[in-house]
C-alpha cells in the first residue's frame, strides 16, 4: 500500500454524528455509497488528503458530459461541490454537466477511498458451505436489509441447503415485516447476515411457513436466508431470484451487469421485475424505456423459457423473443411473447435494454 494511502486509510471516518469543523475542512472528501439512488441506507466518511491533492482534483481538465454516469458508485462532497463516481472510474459533476478527466493517479487515490467505504457497506460473497461453519446451527446473527437499512436478530434452527431461520422475539418480528411494508411476502431482498462481526452478502424470502419453535416470537414458522451457492428444498441448482439478491448485496451486481450479454441481461430483468426489485432492472434499460404494463400493478412474473434464447444478435443490436406468464392485480394470469430489443453504441460500451415489443 502507499504511503499516501495507508494515511488515508488511517483517517477513514464512519459518520454516526456530525463531523466537526476544523482547519483541514477545506481538505475533506466526504465520500457516500448507497446501493441504489432510493436506498434509505447510506454509509459515509470521510477522508483528509493533503492540500495537493485536493487542488490537482479540483484543478482536472473538464469536458461537457455527453454520457451520464453508468452505476454510480458513490456520491463526492468536496468545498460545497457535489461530484458522481461511477463504476467506469470516471468523475462527474452533474450540476454543471461536466465530467473530469482524472489522472491515473488521481483515478487510483479515489478509487481507493471508495472501495474503503464499500468494505464497510456491502457484504463478503461467501460460499454456503463456509458460511454454514460460522452460521452454525442454533447460533445467532443480526439481518440487515440492504435498502433500508433496518436490523433484527435471528436464530438458525435448521436447513441443510440454506439457513432456516427465525426473529428471536416479537419486536424483530415486527422489524422484518416492516421491511415488507407490513405484509409477509415470498420476494427475495438483499441482506447482509452479521455473524461474529463480519458481514456475509445474501438473500432472504419474508414468508413464515413449516415448524417454529422459538415462543412468543409473533412468527409462526420459519423463514429462509440463501448464501452464495444455496439451493431451495425443491431444486438443485441455486434459485435465480436469490442469486440476484446475493450479488446486490455483495456489491458485485454492476460489474456483472456490464458484463453481461443480451440473453443473460434479459433473464436478471425478469427476475427483477417479478422481485419488484426496481432499483435493478432501472440499471438494465434505458433511460425512456417503460415497461408494458404498470410495475406497481404486477403480482408476479414468469418465463416459459428454460433458458433465454440467443436470438437475433449482431455486434451492436439483439432481438429475443421470450415467452412470459405474469398476473397482473385482479386480473388472470395472461401470456405474451415479449420481444427484447437491445442495443449499445460499441463494442466496448455495455447492453441495455432499449424496447419490449409485445408481439402477440
Amino acid at each position: 500500500m502507499r504511503k499516501g494511502h495507508l494515511l488515508a486509510a488511517i483517517l477513514l471516518v464512519l459518520l454516526v454524528v456530525p463531523f466537526p469543523t476544523y482547519a483541514g475542512e477545506r481538505n475533506t472528501i466526504q465520500i457516500s455509497v448507497p446501493v441504489s439512488p432510493k436506498a434509505a441506507r447510506v454509509i459515509t466518511v470521510k477522508v483528509v488528503d493533503n492540500p495537493k491533492f485536493v487542488k490537482r482534483l479540483l484543478r482536472a481538465p473538464i469536458l461537457k458530459a455527453t454520457q451520464t454516469p453508468e452505476f454510480p458508485r458513490a456520491t463526492i462532497q468536496l468545498r460545497k461541490r457535489t461530484f458522481l463516481y461511477d463504476s467506469m472510474d470516471r468523475l462527474f459533476e452533474p450540476a454543471k454537466k461536466q465530467q473530469l478527466l482524472l489522472s491515473t493517479d488521481l483515478r487510483e487515490t479515489l478509487d481507493f477511498y471508495i472501495s474503503q467505504a464499500e468494505k464497510q457497506y456491502y457484504g463478503q460473497l461467501l460460499a454456503w458451505e463456509a458460511v454454514r461453519k460460522h452460521f452454525s446451527r442454533m447460533s445467532y446473527a443480526d439481518v440487515v436489509d440492504l435498502e433500508t437499512g433496518q436490523r433484527f436478530r435471528v436464530q438458525r434452527r435448521a436447513g441443510s441447503r440454506h439457513a432456516d431461520v427465525q426473529p428471536l422475539t416479537r419486536k424483530d418480528t415486527e422489524i422484518m415485516k416492516r421491511i415488507y411494508q407490513g405484509k409477509w411476502s415470498w420476494r427475495r431482498r438483499a441482506i447482509l447476515v452479521l455473524v461474529d462481526d463480519k458481514a456475509y452478502a445474501a438473500s432472504m424470502h419474508g414468508m413464515p411457513h413449516g415448524a417454529g419453535a422459538i415462543a412468543n416470537n409473533g412468527f409462526h414458522g420459519h423463514f429462509c436466508i440463501h448464501f452464495a451457492g444455496s439451493t431451495t428444498h425443491t431444486r438443485n441448482e441455486p434459485d435465480p431470484s436469490h442469486s440476484l439478491m446475493i450479488m446486490k448485496a455483495s456489491g458485485k451486481l454492476p460489474t456483472q451487469l456490464m458484463e453481461a450479454e443480451p440473453h443473460q441481461l434479459i433473464e436478471w430483468f425478469l427476475t427483477a421485475v417479478h422481485e419488484h426489485d426496481e432499483s435493478i432492472w432501472r440499471q438494465m434499460t434505458t433511460s425512456a424505456m417503460p415497461l408494458p404494463f404498470p410495475p406497481d400493478q404486477l403480482e408476479a412474473l414468469r418465463y416459459d423459457n428454460p433458458e433465454i434464447p440467443v436470438g437475433d444478435q449482431s455486434l451492436l443490436t439483439a432481438f429475443i423473443p421470450v415467452r412470459v406468464r405474469y398476473y397482473a392485480k385482479g386480473q388472470k394470469e395472461q401470456a405474451q411473447t415479449w420481444c427484447f430489443y437491445l442495443n449499445r453504441s460499441s463494442l466496448v460500451e455495455r447492453w441495455k435494454i432499449a424496447d419490449i415489443f409485445i408481439t402477440d
